[in-house]
């Protein structure tokens, strides 16, 4: 009975650490910024031009822009809060949403860290806020495949 336990024991450990480490290796990467969102049409874009890449999209600012290097890549952004007091609760449902980047938000006119487009936006807030508090995190996709499996 004993060494029932002891096996039952660390068992129920090592699993509780292998929890640890998969939630850690999926929010490791996160950073955190603001979102904003605009308005169709969406194309041309700065990375396909007018090949249509649907509406689940976005522009990346210069925080990760990458001189177009972030162009194709595919970012988990989720809302956490507003940022004013006329939408103080914006946030909707799961509260995230996955987009990829067809875009460039330019200095100057780009009001946050990444731009949505607003059908990505109004999935995951209020679009009355404006902008909105996120994080977000690149994905790899065979990943996201596998998230997407075990739903």
């Amino acid at each position: 009975m004993a060494v029932q336990l002891h096996f039952s024991f660390v068992s129920l450990t090592a699993l509780f650490i292998l929890s640890l480490s998969s939630i850690n290796s999926l929010t490791s990467a996160q950073d955190s910024g603001t979102a904003t969102y605009y308005t169709p049409p969406y194309t041309p874009s700065a990375c396909y031009g007018f090949e249509d890449d649907g509406v689940m999209i976005a522009a990346a600012s210069d925080t990760f822009w990458n001189d177009g290097g972030a162009c194709g890549q595919m970012y988990q952004v989720t809302c956490l809060s507003g940022t004013n007091e006329g939408t103080p609760e914006p946030c909707l449902g799961s509260g995230s949403v996955v987009v990829k980047i067809v875009d460039h938000c330019p200095p100057g006119s780009c009001r946050g860290t990444i731009d949505l487009s607003q059908e990505a936006f109004e999935s995951i807030a209020d679009t009355d806020a404006g902008v909105i508090n996120i994080s977000y995190q690149q994905c790899d996709l065979k990943e996201l495949g596998k998230r997407e499996d075990n739903k």
